[in-house]
C-alpha cells in the first residue's frame, strides 16, 4: 500500500532540502558523449542519493544500515566503471595504453601444403612430438572482459587519475564484487560504513579530474 499523499510530499520535501536537481546531475556528467549513458549516470547517481537521504531520515540501523550501504557501493562502483568503460574504450580507443587492455600475442597455425608438413614432420620433432609450424600475432580479447582494476590501471598511467584515486576506486569495485552475506558476516559494519562514504566522497575528484586531464590527452592521442 502507498503512502498517503501528505507522506510522499513531506519525505520529497525533505529529500530535496538536501539534495540537488537532476540538471545538475546531469551537468556533473557533460563530458559524455553518449547522450543515454550520460542520462542513466546522471539518474544512478540521484537516485542513489536520494535513496540514502531517505535511509539517513529513518536512521537506519543494523539490517537497514546494511542495505543503505549495499546500495551505496553498488551503485557507485557501477558509475566509477561506466565512467572509464566510456573514456577509455569510446573516446580513447586507438591510444596505444587502451589498445594494451585488449591486444594480446598469440600463435597462429600457418598453413602448408600436405607433401611439405610431411616432410617437416618426419625431419622435425620434440620429444616424439610434431612440431607444427606457427607465426606471432596479435588478438583481441573482448571489452566486455577487461577487469577494471586494469581499466583503472591505465587511466592513471593515461593520467586520466592520480595514483591515490586509482587505488580508491578499486578498493570499491572490488568490495562490489565482495557483497556476499557470508563476506558481510566477517566484515565489520563500521568498516563498510566509511567506505560507502568514501565511494561517495570520491566521486567529486574523480569527475573533476577526468574533466581536467581528458582534453589534453584528446589532444595528444595518436
Amino acid at each position: 500500500m502507498a503512502f498517503s499523499k501528505d507522506i510522499k510530499q513531506a519525505i520529497d520535501s525533505y529529500v530535496s532540502g538536501h539534495l540537488a536537481d537532476l540538471s545538475w546531475h546531469q551537468e556533473v556528467f557533460d563530458f559524455i558523449t553518449d547522450s543515454t549513458l550520460k542520462l542513466r549516470l546522471a539518474d544512478e547517481f540521484m537516485s542513489t542519493r536520494y535513496l540514502y537521504k531517505v535511509l539517513e531520515g529513518l536512521s537506519a540501523e543494523e539490517w537497514l544500515l546494511r542495505a543503505q550501504i549495499r546500495l551505496q557501493v553498488l551503485s557507485y562502483a557501477s558509475i566509477y566503471e561506466a565512467v572509464l568503460h566510456h573514456i577509455l574504450f569510446d573516446r580513447l580507443p586507438s591510444n596505444p595504453y587502451v589498445k594494451s587492455l585488449t591486444d594480446y600475442t598469440t600463435k597462429k597455425e600457418i598453413s602448408i601444403p600436405a607433401h611439405k608438413r610431411k616432410a617437416l614432420k618426419d625431419a622435425l620433432s620434440h620429444n616424439g612430438r610434431e612440431i607444427i609450424p606457427t607465426y606471432n600475432d596479435v588478438a583481441k580479447t573482448d571489452i566486455t572482459k577487461v577487469r577494471f582494476d586494469k581499466k583503472a590501471e591505465c587511466a592513471a598511467s593515461l593520467g586520466l587519475i592520480d595514483n591515490s584515486l586509482k587505488k580508491d576506486i578499486v578498493e570499491f569495485y572490488e568490495a562490489r564484487n565482495a557483497i556476499h552475506i557470508h563476506a558481510e558476516i566477517k566484515k565489520d559494519l563500521v568498516y563498510q560504513l566509511e567506505l560507502s562514504k568514501r565511494a561517495y566522497f570520491r566521486m567529486e575528484p574523480f569527475i573533476e579530474q577526468i574533466k581536467n586531464n581528458l582534453p589534453a590527452i584528446l589532444t595528444n592521442n595518436p
